[in-house]
């Protein structure tokens, strides 16, 4: 059968969705209901796995430079890397500022995350809007490009194994803005296996699997059956 074609900048765009699900499905409603050691859980999560999909932006030393870097290299400059940086450092800072609050209550947790999920999901926006158009035009093939400069930088910084599980269980349940809870796994997870090497993508196609329904991994496979072609990953 003839697959759909694999988006390999999905593994870092579709990876946004995963944010913007946690910002608006998860974490918002349990603010609002107060429901601060719930949301105290969820937080962690999402900072676990933030911070990884940061590293695969701004790079980690002696490993991949990240994706900004990448876009900097091939454009003269054009995504800004360090502007970036400047802001992941203030989210940082608002991440911290969301964590202390969480001793203080419900009325302390909807305030700072109210703060910091209006700067977040405006730096998501900022991120798309310049670097998007740049993607489009890097050189083909693309896969050798995100795996040297994003994958290693995520797999060196560490949690990329929660980092994987945290997006598939995300995308697997909610789905993306304009796709649906199959469809949305289905792109990430074909990018994830073309960027990595098989021994990678034997360890991380079987924490995908494991991160998903059943039913959303059949539709996945039924799609794109080369997930499994390997053998490195069960196909049920």
């Amino acid at each position: 059968m003839i697959e759909p074609e694999v988006s390999v900048p999905a593994v870092m765009r579709n990876y946004h969705e995963v944010l913007r699900n946690d910002l608006s499905k998860v974490l918002a409603p349990l603010a609002a209901a107060g429901e601060v050691d719930d949301f105290a859980i969820a937080w962690q999560d999402y900072c676990e796995a933030i911070a990884v999909h940061a590293a695969m932006e701004d790079g980690v030393k002696g490993s991949g430079g990240g994706s900004t870097a990448m876009l900097d290299h091939h454009f003269d400059g054009a995504a800004g890397a360090a502007v970036f940086a400047a802001e992941h450092v203030a989210e940082h800072a608002m991440q911290q500022d969301v964590s202390a609050a969480i001793r203080g209550g419900p009325p302390s947790v909807r305030q700072a995350f109210g703060s910091y999920r209006a700067f977040a999901e405006a730096h998501l926006k900022h991120e798309e809007d310049v670097m998007m158009p740049l993607v489009a035009r890097l050189p083909n093939p693309k896969a050798p490009l995100f795996a040297s400069w994003c994958l290693s930088a995520g797999i060196a910084h560490g949690g990329f194994e929660h980092f994987v599980a945290h997006g598939v269980k995300s995308l697997s349940t909610f789905g993306s803005t304009k796709n649906t809870p199959s469809g949305a796994t289905r792109v990430f997870v074909h990018a994830l296996k073309t960027v990595c090497t098989p021994p990678q993508w034997a360890i991380y196609g079987s924490v995908a699997r494991r991160a998903m329904p059943l039913e959303v991994w059949q539709a996945v496979v039924a799609e794109v059956p080369s997930l499994v072609a390997s053998g490195d990953v069960a196909a049920n």
